[in-house]
């Protein structure tokens, strides 16, 4: 199954952005120009299945799927790099995990609406659930736009798989789902991720070893 999906942040996302990823209130303007630059650009979608297949999956009712923003996010962010403005990537790839947030959030709402059952906990592979079952997950759902690498790498970047725990009561707010997730971690810890994956694909694509 396929459905499209449109994130955008909220007032309540744009409210709490700088003090979570760290920005003086004065980069307000420039994150907004980058984020009216990157919404055009995201073509998300979720390819997912409600049904009870995956082998090691024990779950009485569950969803699984793939969530993607496109490769528009990841070229905005690689146009950034090319240009050597490392701060405007790290702006692009916060506003992603952002964006990716609110995608999993109306991927939830999808899936109660066609399982008749509410959406009570969402875990990402590696997780609670082995990094193994991504090529399972990626062969049952079947996503066009999605590649998957001989080393289990999902491309775009700005992908995630994963796994909806169903029950017939509600007992989570959709928001809440992902509490234990990596859009909820130590952001001071992505803070440094996000860096580090831009500055290494920056000196990769700049620093050539002489040949002797």
């Amino acid at each position: 199954m396929k459905c499209k999906i449109t994130p955008e942040l909220s007032a309540k996302d744009w409210k709490e952005f700088c003090s979570r990823f760290h920005f003086d209130n004065d980069k307000l303007p420039l994150i907004r120009s980058i984020y009216t630059a990157m919404l055009p650009l995201v073509d998300a979608y979720a390819y997912y299945s409600i049904k009870q297949d995956l082998q090691r999956v024990s779950l009485a009712h569950y969803a699984y799927g793939l969530v993607t923003l496109g490769n528009g996010a990841d070229e905005l962010s690689e146009l950034y790099l090319n240009h050597e403005q490392l701060e405007e990537a790290y702006i692009a790839d916060c506003l992603s995990l952002m964006l990716l947030s609110n995608a999993y959030e109306q991927f939830a709402k999808t899936v109660e609406k066609d399982s008749c059952l509410y959406a009570i906990e969402l875990s990402f592979l590696g997780d609670e659930y082995p990094l193994e079952l991504l090529p399972e997950i990626f062969e049952h759902v079947s996503p066009d736009g999605i590649r998957l690498t001989g080393s289990n790498m999902l491309m775009p970047l700005k992908t995630a798989a994963l796994i909806i725990k169903l029950d017939s009561q509600k007992k989570k707010n959709i928001t809440e789902l992902c509490n234990t997730c990596a859009c909820k971690f130590s952001i001071s810890g992505i803070e440094a991720l996000l860096f580090l994956i831009g500055a290494s694909q920056f000196l990769n694509q700049k620093c050539q070893i002489p040949k002797q």
